[in-house]
């Protein structure tokens, strides 16, 4: 192999990601690469160094799961050992194309006023490390031009702050299949409360993210679903103040309960009524406000219908959750809940609750 070692840096850092030997056991010394990458000895002593620091621009780019050390990145100082390096076998710059990045800065673009600020911090650098491997050929693609056309409006509420080590505590559970114990401080609690709990996922509503877990149950053959779906619960991540991973692992039923399965059982959210069990919703709503509701239906069965010359009536089926009921409230001036009664009655009494504030 001719010397890389004498080439400009941007491409002495791409030559070396090409040519570093791949996986652990092929890991080699700093003399050895040098003997590879500057074979005909020049400038050896400082060559040794440039090769070092390139190593190391390299790692600092692309991360842990990219240029190994033996021992490791995190272990610090060398001093006296004889580090060894190699490319991790499963990392590669190739499958990044401008399809793949032009996905991934939407995400970033759509997230940005979305997910806590450290989350999305991390989603930004991550893309930005990719980028400058390709920047000019990405920057000059039509795809790559769309990101200085969209934007997108923040949430009118802030994303709370999240305890970094809570959340990467529970991912670790999730991945490793194991039962947590969580101390949580319930909304309105004045003291929290501990409970053991079988992870399943993580939830993301409007921009919260809550943690769907499991009880324990007795498991055995005749156990109706409905056992299991009566020990789910939802926990606010905000509010766990602390998680600890137990060596238990997480039952196959409970993994055999995917999240989209939960999700059209009405079980990721916090309802009204019982749990998977929706509502015949009939609204009387102002034409115009009904033009709305053609663009974004609430319901694939949803129908609407002339009731007179100002308004038409709505009939769809869902599940009768909080932001059915906060929705409700916000289109108040311009609808009427008709059924179900019991929803009609909450609806009154939230805004004449609403009233009673500017009366007093």
């Amino acid at each position: 192999m001719p010397s890389i070692m004498e080439k400009n840096r941007g491409e002495r850092l791409i030559l070396l990601y090409q040519n570093l030997p791949k996986g652990e056991k092929n890991a080699k010394t700093l003399s050895e690469l040098l003997a590879i990458f500057n074979p005909i000895g020049e400038k050896a002593q400082s060559r040794a160094k440039l090769l070092e620091k390139d190593l190391i621009s390299l790692y600092l780019l692309f991360g842990d799961n990219s240029i190994c050390r033996i021992p490791t990145w995190s272990e610090g100082s060398i001093a006296g050992k004889t580090p060894k390096y190699y490319l991790h076998p499963n990392f590669t710059l190739d499958s990044y194309d401008n399809e793949n990045l032009f996905f991934w800065e939407m995400l970033d673009k759509f997230t940005t006023n979305y997910l806590p600020k450290d989350i999305h911090n991390t989603l930004t650098t991550k893309i930005a490390n990719v980028k400058n491997h390709q920047n000019l050929q990405y920057q000059i693609s039509q795809l790559g031009q769309w990101k200085n056309h969209l934007f997108t409006i923040p949430s009118l509420l802030q994303a709370p702050k999240y305890d970094e080590h809570i959340l990467k505590t529970i991912h670790q559970a999730i991945i490793d299949g194991r039962r947590v114990k969580i101390n949580y401080l319930a909304k309105w609690a004045n003291e929290p409360v501990t409970r053991w709990v079988y992870p399943r996922g993580l939830i993301f509503i409007d921009n919260m993210i809550y943690l769907t877990a499991f009880y324990k149950v007795e498991e055995n053959i005749s156990t109706p679903e409905k056992v299991y779906l009566d020990a789910n619960r939802n926990y606010a991540i905000i509010r766990i103040q602390s998680v600890q991973i137990l060596e238990e692992p997480i039952p196959s039923w409970v993994k055999d309960l995917s999240l989209e399965e939960l999700s059209r059982k009405g079980m990721l959210e916090t309802h009204l009524t019982q749990r998977g069990k929706p509502i015949k919703l009939k609204l009387k709503i102002n034409h115009m406000a009904a033009q709305h509701l053609t663009e974004r239906p609430l319901s694939n069965d949803q129908t609407l219908e002339k009731m007179d010359e100002k308004n038409l009536l709505l009939t769809a089926t869902v599940m009768n959750t909080v932001r059915l009921e906060d929705w409700l409230i916000s289109m108040s001036h311009m609808s009427e809940v008709i059924e179900p009664v019991k929803l009609r009655e909450i609806i009154i009494d939230r805004l004449t609750d609403g009233l009673n504030q500017y009366d007093k």
